[in-house]
């Protein structure tokens, strides 16, 4: 008899949690992994977890991670690091130990206290355009219809898009608000250059929403290979198609066990080249 699995993909491209459901056998719990190397000079994380028993309400004290492996990220420049357990699950990469580089790609290996062993397919870091400028323009005549203090702002960037070849991107944003940032799951999307391909992307819309006096909107976007293009793809399905048995079907990444193929990890094992803008509205 075949259940639902619930298992947490740690959005470390945002800082927040999404909720897939695949189809999986009770028997067969799997590893479920979320990592992100950039092009940033800071640490990198790989979050390790295992699938459980599907329930219609999350609570972190029922995730079970995994703990306790030996976690390696390598390039194929020949740089490597082990990364630290500091936290359950969570594995950090030393300071200045490992370098997103574009051009170059990565993999990672995972052993497991019990002796089985996951990698990861090469990943390759594809650059990613810059974000020439960010602006916003506030709608006086739109108001919030929860709060009349709040107008819609709608928040501009200009980005040239290179040609002759397919490019893939996604996107996330945050904002400063009351003293805290705030990730927006909802907002994160992919896409690819079929239609803007070679093009100069002036005023491209990448918000729309309701803001009050003061707060700072911060956007990222990555680049993405066409099989992680294709993996997010799925995730974005599934989430907006809800929590229903009819929408979920496994989510196979790029990690697979070494001496069982069968034995895939749920997840992806992502690399990206990374370009931000930031603006703050004063309204």
């Amino acid at each position: 008899m075949r259940i639902l699995i619930k298992f947490i993909i740690l959005l470390t491209l945002c800082g927040c949690e999404q909720i897939i459901n695949p189809d999986l056998p009770e028997r067969d719990p799997r590893l479920v992994v979320s990592g992100l190397i950039t092009n940033e000079k800071s640490f990198y994380y790989i979050y390790l977890t295992r699938t459980t028993k599907y329930t219609f309400k999350y609570d972190l004290k029922n995730e079970v991670f995994e703990t306790g492996a030996s976690v390696i990220v390598s390039d194929n420049e020949g740089n490597s690091d082990t990364l630290n357990e500091i936290s359950p699950g969570n594995y950090r990469t030393h300071k200045n130990k490992l370098q997103g580089v574009i051009g170059r790609s990565y993999q990672l290996n995972i052993t497991t206290v019990n002796g089985k062993r996951f990698q990861s397919d090469m990943e390759e870091m594809v650059d990613v355009p810059k974000i020439d400028s960010i602006y916003f323009e506030r709608d006086k005549n739109k108001r919030s219809p929860d709060n009349p203090d709040y107008y819609l702002y709608d928040i501009y960037i200009d980005w040239h898009e290179p040609g002759n070849e397919t490019n893939y991107y996604l996107r996330s944003m945050s904002y400063f608000w009351s003293g805290q940032w705030h990730d927006n799951v909802q907002w994160n999307w992919v896409f690819n250059d079929k239609y803007i391909n070679g093009n100069f992307l002036q005023k491209d819309n990448v918000n729309e929403s309701y803001g009050g006096i003061y707060w700072t909107f911060k956007l990222n976007q990555y680049s993405l290979t066409k099989r992680a293009y294709d993996f997010w793809n799925l995730v974005h399905e599934q989430t907006q198609e809800g929590d229903s048995p009819g929408s979920a079907v496994p989510l196979i990444g790029n990690i697979f066990n070494v001496d069982d193929p069968n034995d895939y990890a749920l997840g992806y094992f992502q690399v990206s080249a990374l370009t931000a803008a930031s603006i703050y509205i004063n309204k």
